[in-house]
Order: C-alpha cells, then structure tokens, then sequence
C-alpha cells in the first residue's frame, strides 16, 4: 500500500543519509519504493506469507539503502569514496585514497550479507522450535472462522 511505500522510502536513504545530497536521496527513496513494491509481488507470487510486507519495506529496501550509500556517493571522482568524510574524499583532501570506493562496494555487500545470515540464524534458531512443536501457525478451523472472533472476542 501508499504508507508502506513511504516507509520504504524512508528505509532506504536511512543508511546513505549522511553522505549523498538532497536530488540523491529523493531518487534513493523513489527506487526504494520500487523495490519495495517488486520484492512485496515476488513474495505474494512464492507465497510466503508476510501480511504487513515486514521484508519487502525492511529487507530489501534496507538492502537498497545500504547499497545506494555506495552508489550515490558522488563526491571525489567516481574512484574515491567520501563516506562520512562530508565532500572531502577519505583519507583527507590532500590524500584522497585511490580505489576507496570498490572497497566500500565490497564492504557494503558484506554488511547486506552478513545481516542476512545474522537474521536467518537468529530467526531459525527461534521458528524451527516452534514449528516442529506445532506452535508456529493458528489450526486452520480457527482460521477459517477469524482469528479475532476465536481469540478476542467474548464468547
């Protein structure tokens, strides 16, 4: 919907917020609300259930963001990378170091899969449990009749 979008917007230039400019981060936000929109039909489509799209705004715009810190960094030349060294290069502005920006592309993508695997493993350790103990989905009779008229209502 239109407030997740917004929310994805405002997920994506969270990361690169400090270090690209004002044009920069209104198109970082637009993509992100692009990408939110293709990863939310990617899941419906392999019908993984997230009925508040947490991955599609969090996730893959996260992701986005984190990417978009590197690839929105236009200060210094196209091999430089100024970071949150404001539009002065790293290393300072006498000695801007040459081929700073592919290494912080490479940490970037690190960083997006490190998350992923820190999440995943922290997410099955916690969902496997409760699958294989039947905990982890409502049964389907109460399904069918509301999940809120079974468990929040009066009877």
């Amino acid at each position: 919907g239109m407030c997740n979008g917004i929310l994805a917007g405002l997920v994506s230039i969270t990361a690169p917020c400090g270090n690209v400019e004002c044009g920069s981060a209104f198109a970082i936000a637009l993509i992100g609300a692009f990408v939110y929109q293709a990863s939310s039909s990617l899941l419906k489509k392999l019908q993984v259930d997230d009925p508040i799209d947490a991955f599609a705004v969090h996730g893959a715009c996260g992701a986005w963001g984190v990417l978009a810190a590197v690839l929105f960094d236009w200060g210094t030349g196209t091999d430089y990378f100024n970071g949150w060294s404001g539009w002065s290069c790293v290393g300072g502005a006498s000695s801007c170091v040459s081929g700073a920006w592919s290494e912080a592309f490479t940490a970037n993508v690190l960083e997006i899969v490190t998350i992923a695997a820190w999440t995943a493993g922290w997410s099955a350790l916690v969902f496997v449990p409760l699958r294989v103990l039947g905990f982890l989905r409502t049964p389907d009779e109460v399904q069918d009749k509301g999940i809120d008229s079974q468990k929040h209502s009066p009877p």
